[in-house]
């Protein structure tokens, strides 16, 4: 049952519901599906099952052959389903085929459908040789052991399920009331049951049957047995038990002043009971038991009955050895104590407690110990307090040492929403994320969907201004030409970008102008090299990585446009566009890999002036550092990390990345100063609103799961693409690309919606199907 949403927001910060934990309920959804995995295993039928099948009802000299056509099933089942899927899934698959062909010959057209609506086109030989194989398998077995294979487990599915409301039973009798009877109350008839709306006449009914009750119990414990003599006497039955009057042990005054000093605290009852554990020991379960029930009768007739010799005499003793004086009591107290008074009380105890042992064991072995107690001084703890209290009259009154020492630091080009709510008290406090109220469910018997809409945008700042490309000098004029201005996130960076030399790192979404940026720093590094309206073209070399060839050519081609008017020569350095020594020297900027560009960095020799000319080093999709070429990256950075060191020269590091949690790591490994150089934009900064849509699949099934998945994406492709959208379908592995796609492609033929996936010919399309075919 949902909880009111009216008081939502205060039941998060309450105790009225149980603060919910996370990693347990995450357990219990895992243990769920477990459970559910497994009795879905022991009701279907398995490959598993099929094997056991085949070993319990064929002699050892059919094994072999047997055993190479299940192998030959299992193969053909991996090139259907696809390798990629796992091996639960090519298990089930193969169920899938024997299930098909166990009494078919040969592949006909309604297998060849069930198979291509289950799994998408497959190659025909597959099929073909799991049909083969499974007949050579059915002909070792009657018609009726295969039929009970088949039925088995539809018989376990079917026997055991139990509907909801099975196992209510209504009762038909009717009991006819006479209208002068009188109703029952509580199941009682008694006639001279009294019903009275008098409060005070009902209040001392039940007092009346409280006392009654209580006599009748005798066993039970009195309320006025925890009077004011309680804790002595207990106190005195436990040293008692435990010293057995040996002398030199604790008194019972000086304990019992410990005990309801302790008791008196503001501790919760756990950690009570650790500290009496500590101070008594094993010997005193007994007495810890007893002390936390009537933890609260004990201190109430401690003050209601202050007239007890017994107890006044307990009440000094207390004060004494606290180093108070002894005062009348107004109420009651509130003790206030340091760590360091907390700790020496605490130690003192555990002093006492070790001496009295040593003392216990000399005795038995007739030997007097002179150990006593370490030394204790009421007064300099006082003293102690009094210093402490006059240092705390300079320190703010709401300041704290734990403040002070993990202060809150905040760059000022960091945008992140999620870190900044992971600070607020609410997160801290364990409170309950919820989704947002606009969030769209839909729930059918293939999927549950849900509907994320996409966040706000970030409000703009006072300082925030647009730049303008006619606000700039001329070369940026002439690389930014047909560009009216920056965008946002262009903008914020400009100043950084275009005006210093400072090593950056820059964090934003797909999308947001991550390249503009890249080439504001290169028309800064041009701009330092320009001498009389000349660019010094000699003098530097600006190398730009990218993590793919294919990148590499993308770059190659905008920057060579882009800086044509300026004269720069862009080329790309790959393993498959190699460049001479005279093309590397001619050509100002570099496109390469990290990879070719690591191994060009290598060289001790013939290399080392172009590496020494490099003036700015661009590194995109950075965030490949956590991956397998990460350590090629990181290889290339220290390099050059150590080559400024190494001869004092400048080269600038730019590092671009979309995605990159944890980029104050990234930044100090850049070497770039957080407060200047570090930018990161969230979801916030898009310049397309980004909503989030996810699906789950309800079926444990592994083909299930692929077929279901299938139809889902084939049904969110055609409403985007009829919608007039492009989309982009990702996949698990490159391996299934391309049964995806012939997937989509089968569905839309016999659906009859293929004219929804047919690429009208445009003016273009000739050059773009030559470049397809390339």
């Amino acid at each position: 049952m949902a909880l009111p949403r009216l008081t939502g927001a205060l039941r998060s910060f309450s105790n009225v519901t149980k603060h919910e934990d996370y990693s347990e309920e995450l357990a219990d959804l895992m243990t769920k599906r477990s459970k559910l995995h497994e009795q879905l295993l022991k009701s279907d039928l398995t490959w598993k099952k099929i094997i056991k099948f085949v070993d319990d009802n064929l002699d050892k000299k059919e094994h072999q052959t047997v055993n190479g056509d299940l192998k030959t099933i299992l193969q053909a089942a991996k090139q259907i389903v696809g390798a990629e899927n796992g091996q639960e899934a090519i298990e089930s698959g193969a169920v899938f085929l024997f299930k098909t062909f166990h009494r078919k010959e040969c592949v006909g057209h309604d297998e060849t459908k069930a198979i291509k609506q289950m799994f998408g086109p497959f190659p025909s030989s597959s099929a073909t040789a799991a049909c083969n194989a499974t007949c050579r398998i059915a002909s070792h077995f009657t018609e009726e052991q295969l039929t009970a294979l088949i039925q088995m487990a539809e018989e376990q599915n079917g026997d055991n399920r139990v509907f909801f409301g099975k196992n209510i039973v209504f009762s038909f009798d009717m009991h006819d009331l006479d209208h002068s009877e009188e109703l029952p109350v509580n199941g009682e008839t008694d006639a001279q049951k009294i019903i009275s709306l008098d409060y005070n006449k009902f209040l001392n009914n039940q007092l009346n049957h409280l006392q009654n009750y209580c006599d009748e119990k005798s066993d039970l414990k009195s309320l006025e047995k925890v009077d004011d003599s309680f804790l002595w006497c207990e106190v005195g039955k436990y040293l008692n038990e435990s010293q057995g009057g040996t002398p030199g042990g604790p008194t019972t005054e000086d304990l019992c002043c410990t005990l309801y000093e302790m008791l008196a605290s503001t501790k919760s009852g756990d950690e009570l009971q650790n500290e009496l554990f500590e101070l008594l020991g094993p010997e005193g379960f007994e007495l810890i038991e007893k002390l936390l029930q009537n933890r609260s009768l004990i201190l109430e007739r401690s003050l209601t009955c202050p007239n007890d010799n017994r107890f006044q005499t307990l009440q000094e003793q207390c004060k004494k050895f606290i180093g108070e004086n002894a005062k009348p009591n107004y109420g009651c107290q509130v003790t206030i104590q340091s760590e360091q008074e907390k700790l020496l009380m605490k130690q003192y105890r555990r002093e006492e407690k070790r001496n009295a042992r040593k003392e216990r064991q000399a005795g038995e072995d007739g030997e007097v110990s002179g150990e006593g107690l370490m030394c204790f001084d009421p007064k300099e703890l006082r003293m102690q307090r009094e210093l402490a209290l006059l240092n705390a009259r300079s320190m703010p009154v709401l300041g704290r040492q734990r403040e002070m020492d993990f202060e809150k630091i905040h760059y000022p080009h960091v945008y992140d929403s999620r870190a900044e709510a992971m600070k607020t008290s609410a997160f801290i406090g364990g409170a309950k994320v919820f989704l947002p109220e606009s969030v769209q469910r839909e729930n059918n018997k293939m999927y549950e969907e849900v509907k994320i809409p996409h966040s706000e945008p970030m409000p703009i700042g006072i300082e925030e201004k647009i730049v303008y490309i006619k606000d700039l000098d001329e070369i940026g004029q002439l690389a930014f030409k047909g560009m009216k201005r920056l965008n946002r996130i262009q903008s914020i960076v400009f100043e950084t970008a275009y005006n210093t030399n400072e090593n950056m790192l820059i964090c934003a979404p797909t999308g947001a102008g991550k390249t503009n940026i890249a080439m504001l720093t290169v028309l800064h590094e041009i701009r330092q090299h320009v001498q009389h309206d000349v660019i010094k073209k000699d003098e530097f070399k600006i190398v730009y990585v990218a993590p793919m060839k294919a990148l590499a050519a993308e770059m190659t081609n905008y920057f060579s446009k882009r800086l044509e008017p300026l004269g720069i020569t862009v080329k790309e350095l790959t393993g498959d566009m190699q460049l001479s020594k005279g093309e590397i020297l001619r050509t100002q900027m570099l496109v390469t890999t990290p990879e070719k560009w690591d191994v060009v960095t290598r060289k001790s020799v013939g290399d080392v002036a172009l590496s020494q000319l490099v003036k700015l080093l661009i590194l995109d999709e950075v965030h490949l550092l956590h991956e397998d070429r990460g350590p090629v990256l990181e290889s290339i950075v220290a390099r050059t990390l150590r080559q400024v060191e190494s001869t004092q020269s400048m080269i600038r590091i730019l590092g671009l990345s979309a995605t990159l949690p944890n980029y104050l790591d990234v930044a100090t490994f850049l070497h770039v100063n957080p407060y200047i150089g570090l930018f990161y934009f969230d979801g916030r900064f898009r310049p397309v609103p980004l909503g989030q849509t996810f699906i789950g699949i309800k079926t444990t099934n592994k083909v299930q799961q692929l077929n279901h998945m299938d139809e889902v994406c084939y049904e969110n492709v055609l409403k985007q693409i009829m919608a007039g959208h492009q989309v982009m379908v990702f996949v698990h592995a490159r391996n299934a690309t391309v049964r995806t796609a012939m997937g989509l492609r089968e569905k839309a033929k016999n659906n009859g919606h293929i004219c929804h996936f047919l690429s009208p010919q445009g003016s273009d399309y000739g050059q773009a199907e030559k470049q397809c075919s390339l």
